[in-house]
This record gives structure tokens, sequence and C-alpha cells, in this order.
């Protein structure tokens, strides 16, 4: 069935990024993959569930390298928040101090 094809796809995505695979490279993977019933949408022609996914991880991916700035920074060990770019940061959601 189509629900189970994509959350197949999206599981296998899943595995991919989170054992170190490019997003680039899962997108090659999936784009223009073709299928039974293509649409078109404001985007331009979607082949296929795949392509759509590729299509929307090639959109995010350019998202992020737009905010890359924020993916450099430190991340407080305790809660996982964003550090201030301080020598001693100290983090504001739980007060964990790298200095001390």
């Amino acid at each position: 069935s189509t629900m189970a094809d994509a959350e197949a796809i999206g599981r296998l995505i899943s595995l991919a990024l989170r054992s170190g695979v490019e997003p680039k490279e899962v997108i090659l993977q999936l784009k223009g993959i073709g299928g039974s019933e293509p649409v078109f949408t404001e985007g331009g022609l979607v082949q296929s569930i795949p392509d759509a996914v590729a299509k929307v991880l090639e959109r995010h991916l350019g998202e992020v390298k737009e905010n890359n700035r924020d993916l450099l920074r430190d991340i407080c060990p305790v809660c996982g928040a964003t550090l201030p770019d301080d020598k001693c940061p100290i983090c504001a959601n739980c007060g964990w101090n790298k200095c001390s």
C-alpha cells in the first residue's frame, strides 16, 4: 500500500541520516524516481512519493545552509540548548557553565 511504502521510505531515510549518510546522497537516490500517478504542484512536477521526499529534503537542505551559523554553535551537554558564543558560556536554559 502507499502508506506502507511511505513509512518504509521514511524509516530508511531516518536510518541513513542517523548513520551519517550525507543528505545530498539521499536526495540523489530518491530524486527523479517515477511513479504511476505524477502530479503538478506549485513547485513543479512531482513524479512519486520518493521524488516528493527528495524535493522537500532539497528545499530544507537549502534552508539549513542559509542558517548554518546556528549549526556551528556549541550545545549544552546537560539539556541540549544552544549556548552563547562566549569564552565561558552559561546555558540560559539550565545554568550549566562550561568553565565550572
